[in-house]
């Protein structure tokens, strides 16, 4: 599925908080005693500590809500993921039958074949047999960003009083605005309509980030957003796109526009089990 590269996109989008935001940096032993006991996530950007929601993060998140909204389309979990297993037991399978007949019964490639077989969010995603055709940025935050620190204690489920000795506080992020960035390759337009849907997500409040979503936490708004696509196959020519010599691109602004190219794209079983991208329009 990646032998050949046929489109890029980039989409790019700031995420406000509308609530306080806690991200754990992990690092639970702080050299510095008036720190707070659990701190948000820092890495250092222009050789300076900014606070900054992981790629990682943010690919787990939005992997999970694909998985509900694709759950009547035979997306599966991924705890509990069975692609990869399916598609090794079905390999095994399909090459013992092969040597015994000594000749393949399919005429298609190995990636096409895992890709008919993977779930719908394994599609994009990726899994142990498929490479992922998302990936995430890490997201860092532009201009000021307001901090806040709050005490905590846990609670006994039993009693339901506070357990002694398990106060601790912690430090969040009470208002910033996170500049993200989600490249593409080789996709289909109903990847983008799914993206654009756990957009719609996110502004609802359904879809939260990082820790004590339970408390209110991690609420944010999608703004100021923007693709630039590109299409490499330049055997015809593509209206509104600019040729630049190796590809031909166009960049479209404002989420109301490119919601508009994506209201006649459907993602039904037909659109997903679609393996060949030149099937696909252009966006």
């Amino acid at each position: 599925m990646f032998s050949e590269l046929y489109n890029e996109a980039v989409i790019e989008f700031d995420m406000h908080t509308e609530s306080p935001l806690f991200i754990n940096s992990g690092n639970e032993e702080q050299l510095n005693p008036a720190s707070a006991d659990h701190t948000f996530f820092v890495t250092y950007r222009n050789g300076i500590p900014v606070p900054t929601i992981p790629g990682s993060s943010l690919k787990g998140v939005f992997r999970s809500e694909a998985e509900r909204l694709l759950r009547d389309q035979g997306a599966c979990d991924i705890l509990r993921c069975p692609c990869s297993k399916r598609i090794n037991d079905k390999q095994s399978n399909d090459e013992k039958k092969a040597k015994k007949d000594k000749e393949h019964t399919e005429n298609m490639s190995l990636g096409e074949i895992r890709y008919k077989e993977s779930c719908p969010v394994c599609k994009i995603f990726g899994s142990q047999v498929l490479k992922s055709r998302i990936t995430f940025n890490d997201s860092y935050p532009k201009g000021d960003v307001k901090t806040g620190r709050r005490a905590s204690v846990a609670i006994d489920r039993i009693s339901g009083a506070s357990k002694g000795g398990a106060l601790f506080d912690f430090e969040y992020i009470e208002d910033a605005v996170f500049r993200c960035r989600i490249y593409l390759r080789n996709f289909f337009r109903w990847h983008i309509k799914l993206l654009f849907a756990i957009f719609d997500r996110i502004d609802e409040g359904y879809v939260t980030f990082g820790g004590f979503t339970s408390k209110g936490f991690g609420k944010m708004k999608i703004d100021n957003v923007n693709i630039t696509v590109r299409y490499y196959d330049k055997k015809s020519k593509i209206e509104g796109y600019t040729d630049t010599g190796f590809y031909m691109e166009k960049k479209i602004e404002g989420r109301d526009n490119i919601s508009e190219l994506l209201k006649n794209v459907e993602i039904n079983e037909r659109t997903i089990e679609g393996c060949d991208l030149r099937d696909d329009k252009a966006l």
